[in-house]
């Protein structure tokens, strides 16, 4: 079977040659994270993609031909890097989208692409040194109203049905010690609570908010961040709790409480 190698940036452009780029945009609630298969960051229509040398199976059919997927693979990586790719993110069900691109062609011209694969995030697994997972082809989804019968809500955060803002604003990062950064703007306490910063095209969950600091899910790869810019936008943990901090309740739209089945004899 064969393997796409992640590039050697600094090989392939000694060997004034055009060659080839493969990036992954990973679509997640908290936001898309951007990587490109190379060994440094690749900045493209305007979006950088965060270097992380996957290497990539090629792409397997069924045997009734219904059912596409390759496997994704990367080992013998910095702890940091690795910890970045499985702890930094929950990306499980989440859609990936890899395209093709020509270097340096493609960064003049980003019509210069080529489509390659949508999957979903599957079987996500370590072991060994060696990080992989799955891209299961995506079926069309027919889109009808409906419900879970679940405590969490089902609205999307900012939809037709949540009613809510997102609230984005673009602000500067004038401080940072692990997961936390110091913004040059203070807010209310917990205002952006459960929210997303985005650097660079790396993104974080809120996990509290006082005044001008924000404590991160995890920390930024990227270093330094002092100084870059960063957007954040408003969440929501789909509580009622939260829901209720919104003073959003007449939207939530999960179950305040959920009877449990006892068995009596």
């Amino acid at each position: 079977m064969a393997i796409v190698l992640p590039v050697s940036m600094q090989k392939m452009k000694e060997s004034n040659e055009t060659f080839f780029i493969e990036l992954y945009s990973i679509d997640m609630p908290s936001g898309i994270v951007n990587l490109a298969a190379t060994d440094e960051d690749i900045v493209y229509n305007g979006i950088t993609f965060t270097a992380v040398p996957f290497k990539r199976q090629s792409i397997t059919k069924s045997m009734d031909n219904i059912t596409d997927s390759c496997e994704i693979s990367m080992s013998d990586v910095s702890d940091q890097l690795l910890a970045y790719v499985t702890n930094g993110w929950d990306f499980r069900g989440a859609i990936c989208t890899i395209v093709r691109i020509q270097y340096p062609d493609s960064l003049r011209d980003p019509s210069i692409v080529q489509w390659v694969f949508t999957g979903r995030v599957d079987e996500p697994a370590f072991s060994q040194g060696t990080f992989t997972c799955r891209l299961t082809q995506v079926f069309p989804e027919i889109q009808c109203p409906n419900r879970s019968y679940q405590l969490n809500c089902n609205s999307r955060f900012g939809d037709n049905e949540c009613g809510m803002s997102l609230a984005s604003e673009n602000v500067s990062i004038i401080g940072a010690s692990g997961n936390t950064v110091i913004l040059n703007k203070s807010y209310a306490n917990n205002y952006w609570l459960h929210g997303v910063i985005t650097v660079g095209g790396e993104s974080r969950n809120i996990e509290k908010q006082v005044g001008s600091a924000l404590t991160l899910n995890v920390n930024f790869l990227q270093e330094p961040i002092i100084g870059k810019a960063a957007n954040l936008i408003r969440g929501c943990n789909k509580t009622t709790t939260d829901c209720r901090r919104f003073n959003n309740l007449r939207h939530y739209s999960g179950f305040p409480a959920i009877p449990f089945e006892a068995t009596y004899r």
